[in-house]
Protein backbone atom coordinates (compact mmCIF):
# COMPACT_ATOMS: atom_id res chain seq x y z
CA UNK A 1 0.00 0.00 0.00
CA UNK A 2 2.61 2.35 0.73
CA UNK A 3 4.69 1.46 -2.14
CA UNK A 4 1.43 1.71 -4.47
CA UNK A 5 1.07 5.46 -2.53
CA UNK A 6 5.28 6.30 -3.14
CA UNK A 7 4.70 5.64 -6.63
CA UNK A 8 1.57 7.33 -7.54
CA UNK A 9 3.21 10.37 -5.92
CA UNK A 10 6.58 9.70 -7.91
CA UNK A 11 4.65 9.65 -11.26
CA UNK A 12 2.29 12.81 -10.35
CA UNK A 13 5.92 15.08 -9.55
CA UNK A 14 7.39 13.78 -12.78
CA UNK A 15 4.58 14.45 -14.84
CA UNK A 16 4.61 18.11 -13.06
CA UNK A 17 8.22 18.72 -13.54
CA UNK A 18 7.19 17.46 -17.73
CA UNK A 19 4.76 20.22 -17.87
CA UNK A 20 7.15 22.50 -16.55
CA UNK A 21 10.16 21.93 -18.77
CA UNK A 22 7.74 21.34 -22.41
CA UNK A 23 6.58 24.95 -21.08
CA UNK A 24 9.93 26.79 -20.60
CA UNK A 25 11.23 24.92 -24.31
CA UNK A 26 7.89 27.05 -25.81
CA UNK A 27 9.04 29.76 -23.94
CA UNK A 28 12.93 28.91 -25.00
CA UNK A 29 11.85 28.67 -28.79
CA UNK A 30 9.07 31.36 -29.23
CA UNK A 31 12.01 33.74 -27.94
CA UNK A 32 14.57 32.26 -30.57
CA UNK A 33 12.02 32.74 -33.39
CA UNK A 34 11.03 36.49 -32.40
CA UNK A 35 15.03 37.24 -32.11
CA UNK A 36 15.79 35.78 -35.63
CA UNK A 37 12.60 36.87 -37.61
CA UNK A 38 14.44 39.16 -40.97
CA UNK A 39 12.83 40.40 -43.67
CA UNK A 40 14.45 39.20 -46.80
CA UNK A 41 14.67 42.45 -49.16
CA UNK A 42 15.76 40.89 -52.73
CA UNK A 43 14.00 43.22 -55.19
CA UNK A 44 13.81 42.35 -58.95
CA UNK A 45 15.86 43.56 -61.93
CA UNK A 46 13.67 45.64 -65.18
CA UNK A 47 13.84 43.01 -67.76
CA UNK A 48 13.89 46.28 -70.15
CA UNK A 49 17.50 47.14 -71.80
CA UNK A 50 18.13 50.57 -73.38
CA UNK A 51 21.58 52.72 -74.10
CA UNK A 52 20.21 55.64 -72.57
CA UNK A 53 24.21 55.30 -70.57
CA UNK A 54 25.71 53.90 -73.35
CA UNK A 55 29.51 55.63 -73.59
CA UNK A 56 29.04 57.25 -70.17
CA UNK A 57 31.33 56.21 -67.16
CA UNK A 58 30.60 56.45 -63.38
CA UNK A 59 31.66 55.84 -60.21
CA UNK A 60 28.91 54.51 -58.06
CA UNK A 61 27.97 54.78 -54.11
CA UNK A 62 25.43 53.91 -51.81
CA UNK A 63 25.21 54.93 -48.39
CA UNK A 64 22.26 53.79 -45.99
CA UNK A 65 22.09 57.04 -43.04
CA UNK A 66 19.11 55.66 -42.06
CA UNK A 67 18.42 56.68 -38.07
CA UNK A 68 17.41 53.08 -37.77
CA UNK A 69 18.68 49.36 -38.77
CA UNK A 70 15.23 47.56 -39.13
CA UNK A 71 12.85 47.67 -42.02
CA UNK A 72 9.70 46.55 -40.54
CA UNK A 73 8.07 48.06 -37.03
CA UNK A 74 4.93 46.29 -35.39
CA UNK A 75 2.74 48.23 -33.84
CA UNK A 76 0.22 46.14 -31.25
CA UNK A 77 -2.19 47.99 -28.40
CA UNK A 78 -0.29 47.82 -25.03
CA UNK A 79 2.86 45.79 -26.53
CA UNK A 80 6.53 47.05 -27.16
CA UNK A 81 7.08 47.48 -30.68
CA UNK A 82 8.37 44.27 -32.90
CA UNK A 83 11.45 45.63 -34.90
CA UNK A 84 12.53 43.74 -37.87
CA UNK A 85 15.84 44.03 -39.68
CA UNK A 86 16.86 43.22 -43.06
CA UNK A 87 18.15 40.01 -43.73
CA UNK A 88 21.42 41.34 -45.63
CA UNK A 89 22.68 44.80 -45.31
CA UNK A 90 20.01 47.16 -47.12
CA UNK A 91 23.15 49.33 -48.54
CA UNK A 92 24.58 46.23 -50.41
CA UNK A 93 21.00 45.02 -51.84
CA UNK A 94 20.23 48.09 -53.07
CA UNK A 95 23.95 49.00 -54.31
CA UNK A 96 23.49 45.88 -56.54
CA UNK A 97 20.50 46.81 -58.01
CA UNK A 98 21.30 49.73 -58.75
CA UNK A 99 24.80 48.78 -60.46
CA UNK A 100 22.67 46.17 -62.19
CA UNK A 101 20.43 48.52 -63.33
CA UNK A 102 22.79 51.12 -64.98
CA UNK A 103 24.66 48.47 -66.65
CA UNK A 104 21.86 47.27 -68.32
CA UNK A 105 21.36 50.65 -69.69
CA UNK A 106 25.06 51.22 -70.80
CA UNK A 107 26.21 52.27 -68.33
CA UNK A 108 30.12 51.30 -67.44
CA UNK A 109 31.68 51.70 -64.04
CA UNK A 110 35.12 53.23 -63.84
CA UNK A 111 36.89 54.50 -60.33
CA UNK A 112 38.62 57.27 -62.22
CA UNK A 113 35.73 58.51 -63.97
CA UNK A 114 34.79 62.29 -63.50
CA UNK A 115 31.16 61.23 -62.77
CA UNK A 116 30.30 60.56 -59.92
CA UNK A 117 26.90 59.39 -58.32
CA UNK A 118 26.22 59.09 -54.56
CA UNK A 119 22.84 56.68 -53.87
CA UNK A 120 21.76 57.77 -50.13
CA UNK A 121 19.32 55.70 -48.23
CA UNK A 122 17.52 58.32 -46.30
CA UNK A 123 14.35 56.05 -44.66
CA UNK A 124 12.94 52.38 -45.83
CA UNK A 125 10.41 50.83 -43.62
CA UNK A 126 7.66 49.59 -42.88
CA UNK A 127 4.92 50.38 -40.32
CA UNK A 128 1.99 47.60 -39.49
CA UNK A 129 -0.59 48.10 -36.54
CA UNK A 130 -2.02 45.07 -35.89
CA UNK A 131 -5.61 45.36 -34.12
CA UNK A 132 -6.94 41.89 -32.82
CA UNK A 133 -8.69 40.87 -36.68
CA UNK A 134 -7.28 43.42 -38.59
CA UNK A 135 -4.75 45.60 -39.80
CA UNK A 136 -3.22 48.20 -41.60
CA UNK A 137 0.79 49.24 -43.09
CA UNK A 138 2.42 52.00 -44.14
CA UNK A 139 5.37 52.12 -46.15
CA UNK A 140 7.91 54.48 -47.20
CA UNK A 141 11.34 54.28 -48.91
CA UNK A 142 13.34 58.00 -49.03
CA UNK A 143 16.86 57.64 -51.70
CA UNK A 144 18.54 61.13 -52.28
CA UNK A 145 20.88 60.78 -55.76
CA UNK A 146 23.64 63.08 -55.33
CA UNK A 147 25.27 63.11 -59.04
CA UNK A 148 28.43 65.55 -60.29
CA UNK A 149 29.93 65.97 -63.65
CA UNK A 150 32.87 67.87 -63.68
CA UNK A 151 31.61 71.36 -61.93
CA UNK A 152 28.15 70.34 -62.39
CA UNK A 153 26.54 69.26 -59.56
CA UNK A 154 22.57 67.53 -59.20
CA UNK A 155 21.10 66.57 -55.96
CA UNK A 156 17.45 64.85 -56.38
CA UNK A 157 15.38 62.65 -53.33
CA UNK A 158 13.02 60.04 -54.52
CA UNK A 159 10.29 59.27 -52.30
CA UNK A 160 7.99 56.17 -52.56
CA UNK A 161 5.31 55.93 -50.25
CA UNK A 162 2.68 53.07 -50.30
CA UNK A 163 0.35 51.57 -47.65
CA UNK A 164 -2.46 48.60 -47.89
CA UNK A 165 -4.59 46.43 -45.12
CA UNK A 166 -5.70 43.08 -44.58
CA UNK A 167 -8.03 41.03 -42.32
CA UNK A 168 -6.34 38.87 -39.08
CA UNK A 169 -2.47 39.52 -38.77
CA UNK A 170 0.28 40.92 -41.36
CA UNK A 171 1.80 38.28 -43.38
CA UNK A 172 5.59 38.99 -43.63
CA UNK A 173 5.99 37.08 -46.95
CA UNK A 174 3.54 40.22 -48.15
CA UNK A 175 4.75 42.70 -46.80
CA UNK A 176 8.44 40.87 -48.29
CA UNK A 177 7.01 40.98 -51.66
CA UNK A 178 5.62 44.59 -51.89
CA UNK A 179 8.45 46.21 -50.10
CA UNK A 180 10.95 44.28 -52.79
CA UNK A 181 8.45 46.00 -55.36
CA UNK A 182 8.83 49.48 -54.12
CA UNK A 183 12.68 49.27 -53.93
CA UNK A 184 12.46 48.04 -57.43
CA UNK A 185 10.26 50.84 -58.61
CA UNK A 186 11.99 53.92 -57.26
CA UNK A 187 15.42 52.63 -58.59
CA UNK A 188 14.15 52.08 -61.88
CA UNK A 189 12.69 55.90 -61.52
CA UNK A 190 16.19 56.99 -60.72
CA UNK A 191 17.74 54.96 -63.63
CA UNK A 192 15.11 56.65 -66.21
CA UNK A 193 15.56 60.18 -64.51
CA UNK A 194 16.12 62.52 -67.35
CA UNK A 195 18.05 64.98 -65.60
CA UNK A 196 20.47 62.51 -64.27
CA UNK A 197 20.83 61.23 -67.77
CA UNK A 198 21.36 64.44 -68.88
CA UNK A 199 24.00 65.64 -66.27
CA UNK A 200 26.45 62.25 -67.01
CA UNK A 201 28.92 63.12 -69.94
Amino acid sequence: MLSDIKNQFQNHFNAQVTKVAIGFTIIALTACSSTTKKMVIAPQISDIKSTVYALKTAQVNVMDLRPNSHVVAIHREDKAIELVSAHDHLDSVINGLYVQSLKNNGLSLDENSLNNIELIINTAEVNVFQELMKYKTTSQLTLTAKVSSGDKTLTKTFNNKGKSDGVLSADLAVLERNFNQQISDTIALIVNDNEIQQLLK
